[in-house]
């Protein structure tokens, strides 16, 4: 990698707190991590990569005794811009080492989808077309916790900050010209506020098959889904090798009350859950004890609506004809279930105190206020280009002039010409 310096791996706490000053001083810097998480109630961090434009370096967060605490520190620092590519889960790292989230984060999947490329778009894609550089993609299948890592495991981790900062300047230079910038730092900032919202929400509403669960059950599941997680967390393991998904939902909807009903079960039969049959039966006891007042209420259920697939289906098409009109990424305006809020909210009057996502901000401008007259019948879809990737246009819906049928009845004191 010409021009810029690669360090040894960083093992020790001296050589981190030299980084950490440079980090400082110039500013800003690429970041990326890498971990394993298949095993373990919570990922494993195994390597930290950073790059500047002088130096491209690597941590080793499984170095006896070295402290991440300061390059932690750097990263949360909001006079520091740190660029990552898809930081949702390294984000979710920082989360759970610092308990917090960084204020200046430049995602390049994110700007790019905004730029007018594809979203979401991988790292060895975006580096091709925006600086036409190939990464190789050997070490893929790396057991990153492993030691010694091989000179090609850390150049191969190093590719992944290597460009970084040349991507993110030429995806600025683009929305720039294209009037984005304030856009992209919004949507830097909601989807900073999403991972952290995703750590704090109720997780368990979001079970396979839950919005099908009566009150009682959620009740169910709601203690069995905190059950898992204090059983994984003590065991160290991830949470579905504790119990999958759908075996929790289908125990909160049959509610067993004794062994035998329990194991009745199809996939209970698993040595590691009947060892904790009586705990398991003791958590749906207490769930069906809560009193009647105090059972979770059900989430709404759109999809209930009547004709609710074909219509998210035509503002699905509206969506993609203003994202192509505005080359933006379709995948990053909005998802079918943002589609389904917008209805359920239209439908309930529109109330002000829960204004949609797409009707906000740069979404309203690119597709909100287009759906919205859709739903209204203000626009119409028309068949366009067939030979386009969008083949649909919309126009005006013009009033229609009154046909016969609707015309008054002639007065018999006032007949029409030529009556006798």
């Amino acid at each position: 990698m010409p021009g810029r310096h690669v360090d040894p791996l960083i093992a020790a706490d001296a050589e981190l707190a030299e980084l950490v000053e440079h980090l400082r001083r110039v500013g800003r810097f690429a970041f990326d991590t890498e971990f394993v998480s298949e095993d373990t109630f919570e990922p494993v961090l195994c390597l930290v990569q950073v790059a500047t434009r002088d130096r491209m370096v690597a941590v080793d967060p499984l170095a006896r005794g070295l402290d991440l605490d300061p390059l932690w520190e750097v990263v949360l620092d909001p006079g520091v811009e740190v660029v990552m590519h898809a930081s949702g889960e390294d984000l979710r790292i920082c989360r759970l080492r610092t308990g917090r989230l960084p204020d200046r984060v430049f995602d390049t999947q994110v700007a790019a989808g905004l730029a007018g490329y594809g979203y979401p778009m991988s790292l060895v894609n975006l580096v091709g077309q925006t600086v036409g550089v190939s990464l190789a993609g050997s070490e893929t299948r790396t057991d990153w916790r492993r030691r010694p890592l091989s000179d090609a495991q850390v150049e191969y981790a190093l590719d992944d900050v290597a460009h970084l900062l040349d991507v993110a300047d030429h995806l600025r230079d683009r929305l720039e010209r294209r009037g984005r910038v304030e856009w992209a730092e919004h949507e830097f900032s909601d989807f900073i506020e999403s991972v952290r919202r995703r750590v704090e929400e109720d997780r368990w509403r979001r079970l396979p098959g839950a919005g099908t669960l009566g009150r009682r059950s959620l009740e169910v599941a709601r203690r069995l889904y905190e059950w898992r997680v204090e059983e994984a967390r003590a065991s160290n393991r991830p949470i579905r090798q504790v119990m999958r998904d759908d075996l929790m939902v289908g125990l909160a909807r049959r509610q067993p009350r004794n062994k035998r009903d329990l194991e009745a079960l199809r996939d209970f039969n698993r040595p590691a859950l009947i060892a904790r049959s009586r705990e398991i039966l003791d958590v749906i006891a207490e769930a069906l004890a809560v009193p009647e007042d105090r059972l979770p209420e059900p989430g709404e259920r759109v999809d209930d609506l009547p004709g609710m697939s074909m219509l998210t289906s035509l503002l699905n098409a509206t969506m993609a004809h203003c994202a192509a009109r505005h080359q933006i990424s379709t995948g990053l305006v909005g998802s079918t279930g943002d589609l389904k809020e917008l209805v359920r909210w239209h439908l309930d009057g529109q109330p002000g105190d829960r204004t949609p996502e797409i009707l906000k901000g740069w979404r309203a401008e690119v597709c909100g206020r287009a759906l919205l007259d859709v739903l209204s019948g203000r626009l119409a879809l028309r068949i366009d280009d067939l030979g386009s990737e969008v083949p649909v246009a919309l126009e005006p819906v013009a009033p229609h002039p009154p046909d016969e049928s609707d015309s008054p009845s002639p007065s018999p004191s006032n007949p029409p010409d030529g009556s006798p």
